[in-house]
């Protein structure tokens, strides 16, 4: 409703992208524009900061004369253009995202493949076209994920703004190209411009993903949600080298040609067991496949193990990676082999899962091998068991990968036992699964296996805004405390100022000074409802000073005209009130332009109570929770959350059955150390410490699993 709101007034035209039929530029559009040139811009000014650390270290490990004094003189010049090149990227990138002057990306590529151009071009203009070009591609791969979301949630927006609008509006290309463009006024040395695209690529490539990611959600948060099958699903280019070799007959589009180099990234996997490449990247390395898995139960006959099965999965992923159909007992189908390791190719891509996660995440590939090998509905039913379970464990993964503190060794250990549960649980006994024999999946059921498994990343940014919506709302319930506010105020705090207040989280959480700048401006709203001694004439100044600030700030994030008058009015129509009947001052008013050290109201204590469990009990949520009766750890997620009825709902890690209780038996178990968050993120953990400080009644519940439906299990 909120995007339909706001592109109705904006829709875009051919001749001019992303403007309206009046030639008023679309405020989304608008916003997401000015948003990755503030980001990009600080990005930029923080690679000079570090310029002279960076460049001063590679002088020092510099072996030759030449390559140190080309450092240092690198230096020198950063030192005096930084400036220059930043403003100059400013401009650039600005006509670059509104697709002034951008060139044509396949002719950019076609001529770098060219090779009877090369000798054609200037040697440092080709260098210079290389090193762009590899910018590109790896920024491309880097930050996959968040692009393709960015691009359907951009063709989206297209939609429903009246086309003008390219999916690639925001793209690497474009961003990088900007910088070029940027130094082309740079009177160097051509090698002096090879270092400084070197730093670029070093400090702002790597990090472009908090420029697709601050946009996708911004737009989330508008209400443009990504459009199904806007764009087909993009696959890793094979090697140069390879792409004459086609493979043969029978081989599946999607399962030959894969690249091998992302899989180098990590040699070493439980055990001490070596990666082996050999076979490219369609899932786990050899040397995990064949060694000993962590779970291997006692197999009834004795003849078919584990380290068999290891070994046969490992020859039809390296027939894959050659082009060649593999060789396989009948009972085995190497289609439903390679998809499980196409899924585990997913994750090791994906550039937010660091390095010393990844072998905790191997430790499931064999046991969810054999899960798929059993049950043919894992690769039709994205609610499996053990596919839903692997997915979610490989966000958690994340989550710990992105914490910007070491998480505590108990919840490291809770990982742990979790991912240690779930192999137990799927480890199932070879030979029984080479008893049944087994149909290979077509490939429309590969193909929408693979997008589901790419969406499903799309659904967890979801949960993350949903857990920020909550924060946010809960923070402007403190800071109103018990204070009576008109429902058209109520309108602007909620729907104006909550989305603002979530990008000033998103971006610098809440000790950011986007958040607290908010937060005055909040606090000032709120004081200028308060009775006061000012006159008639400087209370009406006031007033339209803070609804010109609110204006604007809400402007700069994208709200239409139309948007700004309903979500202001309702402050407008409380001014006139107090106009009319102005309530007479106990005391002189308090200066709200300036900082206040003084706490936010407090809020009643239930209320205190479910804004912070509305914070922590997000749908998808993990928690342990300690049975005292069977003695036993549950790993458990939310399901639902229901304050009325001070109710919560989870799901069994992998079952399907249920355990309901009430929310304030569940506060108390989490404060006397009974539950625990498996989450590492600020916000949760900031919930528990405050949860701890409520003086509400502890109760307790006994732990009963049911059915769907309620029943006793």
């Amino acid at each position: 409703m909120m995007a339909k709101a706001q592109t109705q007034t904006a829709g875009g035209s051919a001749s001019q992208p992303g403007s309206g039929a009046t030639g008023t530029p679309n405020p989304i559009i608008a916003a997401l524009h000015e948003m990755a040139v503030s980001v990009l811009s600080e990005q930029l000014r923080e690679m000079f900061e570090k310029a002279d650390d960076i460049l001063f270290d590679s002088a020092e490990k510099a072996r030759a004369s030449d390559e140190q004094r080309l450092y240092l003189d690198t230096m020198r010049i950063v030192r005096v253009q930084r400036n220059k090149i930043i403003q100059a990227f400013q401009e650039s990138l600005r006509s670059a995202l509104a697709g002034l002057d951008s060139a044509d990306d396949a002719e950019e590529t076609a001529r770098l493949d060219d090779i009877s151009q090369w000798s054609l071009q200037d040697g440092d203009a080709l260098e210079e076209r290389i090193a762009v070009s590899n910018m590109q591609t790896k920024a491309a791969s880097l930050h996959a994920h968040e692009l393709v979301e960015l691009q359907r949630r951009l063709a989206r927006l297209a939609d429903l703004s009246g086309g003008g609008l390219s999916p690639d509006s925001m793209s690497p290309a474009r961003i990088i190209r900007a910088f070029q463009n940027s130094m082309r006024d740079l009177s160097v040395d051509f090698p002096i411009k090879l270092v400084i695209y070197k730093l670029f690529d070093r400090v702002v490539v790597g990090r472009l993903s908090e420029v697709f990611v601050g946009a996708n959600q911004l737009l989330a948060v508008h209400g443009i949600e990504p459009q199904a099958d806007a764009l087909p699903r993009p696959r890793p280019l094979p090697p140069r080298q390879a792409r004459s070799l086609p493979p043969e007959a029978g081989v599946p589009a999607w399962a030959a040609g894969f690249d091998s180099t992302m899989i180098n990234r990590f040699a070493a996997l439980p055990g001490g067991v070596a990666a082996d490449t050999s076979y490219g990247s369609l899932g786990v390395p050899g040397g995990n496949w064949a060694a000993a898995p962590a779970f291997a139960p006692a197999t009834s006959t004795g003849a078919y193990t584990d380290g068999i099965l290891a070994q046969e999965v490992t020859h039809i992923l390296s027939a894959y990676a050659q082009g060649r159909r593999p060789q396989a007992p009948a009972w085995l189908p190497p289609e439903n082999v390679a998809l499980v390791a196409r899924m585990f190719d997913g994750y090791y891509r994906d550039p937010r899962l660091p390095d010393n996660l990844k072998p905790m995440l191997a430790k499931l590939q064999m046991p969810v091998m054999k899960m798929a090998l059993a049950d043919p509905r894992f690769f039709t039913d994205p609610q499996h068991p053990a596919r839903r379970t692997i997915n979610d464990l490989f966000e958690m993964l994340l989550q710990f990968g992105a914490a910007e503190a070491a998480p505590s060794p108990q919840m490291v250990n809770e990982l742990q036992g979790l991912v240690d549960a779930v192999g137990q649980a799927f480890n199932l006994d070879p030979a029984r699964l080479r008893a049944e024999s087994r149909d290979p999946v077509d490939d429309r059921t590969a193909e929408s296996f693979l997008r589901e498994q790419e969406e499903q990343q799309q659904k967890k940014n979801r949960a993350r805004i949903e857990r920020v919506r909550r924060i946010v709302s809960y923070e402007l319930k403190r800071r109103i405390g018990d204070r009576r506010i008109a429902p058209g105020v109520m309108r602007l705090m909620l729907s104006g100022f909550g989305p603002l207040l979530c990008l000033d989280y998103i971006r610098n959480g809440i000790e950011g000074a986007s958040w607290t700048q908010t937060m005055r401006l909040v606090d000032r709203v709120l004081a200028s409802l308060e009775p006061t001694h000012a006159t008639a004439e400087a209370r009406a100044a006031e007033e339209a000073e803070i609804v010109a600030t609110i204006s604007r700030r809400l402007a700069n994030i994208g709200f239409s005209e139309e948007r700004l008058e309903e979500i202001i009015s309702g402050l407008l129509q409380a001014y006139l009130e107090l106009a009319k009947h102005p309530p007479r001052p106990a005391a002189p008013a308090a200066d709200v332009t300036s900082p206040s050290s003084a706490e936010p109201p407090k809020l009643p204590l239930e209320q205190e109570l479910q804004g912070l469990l509305s914070i922590l009990l997000v749908p998808g949520a993990w928690f342990t929770l300690w049975d005292p009766a069977a003695q036993t750890k549950h790993w458990v997620r939310v399901r639902g959350y229901y304050p009325a009825q001070d109710n919560v709902m989870f799901g069994h890690y992998m079952e399907e059955r249920y355990l309901r209780m009430r929310a304030t038996a569940f506060a108390t178990a989490l404060v006397e150390g009974h539950a625990s968050a498996i989450d590492p993120s600020p916000e949760l953990q900031s919930a528990i410490a405050r949860l701890a400080e409520l003086p509400f009644e502890r109760t307790t519940d006994s732990i009963v699993w049911t059915t769907a439906e309620g029943r006793p299990v």
